[in-house]
């Protein structure tokens, strides 16, 4: 993810319901972290915006919310970071699905068994919280997010790490 930032990229979160609530709070802490000093870094979340989320979904069904989104927002030099608590979310599947064929790198938080994504390897990272207790999804998704956050400022704060590890 650094790297991804490092060259320019920026963080698109997306989820349904809870997991969109997450997706707002994963890119309000790279866009305004409250840690001082530490670097501001280009993120949206796709499920903050209803109007496009209800218009897309009226028009081109649900699958499509994130999917399209991502077709308008994304370079290939971007991160698409899906969140779904059971990795079934049709909408984030397809998101997640659309965001490798852009050539986005994929990150995904799952729980329960990590459903299809897990499954059908559907990005590139997947954390699976292997919980069926929706709340124990949503701590660990918690915790997983700001070690990504911390880890990608650890990785800008040594440079030399930039350059050594894998490019993608």
């Amino acid at each position: 993810m650094a790297v991804r930032f490092h060259r320019g990229g920026k963080l698109v979160v997306f989820g349904s319901g809870g997991a969109g609530t997450d997706a707002a709070h994963i890119a309000v802490e790279f866009m305004h972290p409250v840690i001082v000093g530490k670097r501001a870094l280009p993120a949206l979340a796709l499920s903050n915006d209803a109007a496009t989320v209800s218009g897309v979904c009226n028009e081109e069904g649900v699958a499509e919310s994130f999917a399209h989104q991502l077709r308008c927002w994304a370079d290939p030099s971007d991160i698409a970071l899906g969140v779904s608590r059971d990795g079934r979310d049709v909408s984030v599947v397809r998101g997640l699905e659309v965001a490798r064929e852009l050539g986005l790198l994929t990150v995904a938080l799952t729980g329960g068994d990590g459903g299809a994504i897990a499954r059908d390897r559907m990005a590139d990272h997947i954390l699976v919280a292997a919980a069926d207790d929706p709340t124990v999804v949503k701590e660990i998704h918690v915790t997983a997010y700001h070690l990504l956050w911390e880890l990608v400022h650890v990785f800008f704060d040594q440079p030399g790490l930039l350059t050594s590890g894998d490019a993608r």
